[in-house]
């Protein structure tokens, strides 16, 4: 488990989980290939692009980290909940 400030409006999930130095799963970066998938455990979020996950995977919390920007102060991830 890792913390780490990113301001509410900040760039993608992803990005600053790489800027981090953290070893997360990605690759395409474009929202199509799903190897970025991990489901929101708290905190809100918006995804600005989605062609990989179904609406049930949505509606369950799932979102493309490459893609998605944090909306609040704090937004858990959690990238092993498949």
């Amino acid at each position: 488990e890792h913390a780490i400030q990113v301001p509410a409006e900040g760039d993608a999930v992803l990005d600053v989980a790489l800027d981090a130095g953290l070893d997360v799963p990605f690759a395409c970066k474009g929202a199509v290939c799903c190897t970025c998938k991990a489901r929101i455990v708290e905190g809100q979020v918006e995804m600005a692009m989605n062609y990989a996950l179904t609406d049930d995977e949505v509606e369950d919390g799932y979102v493309l980290t490459c893609q998605t920007h944090p909306r609040s102060a704090k937004v858990v991830v959690d990238y092993d909940q498949h």
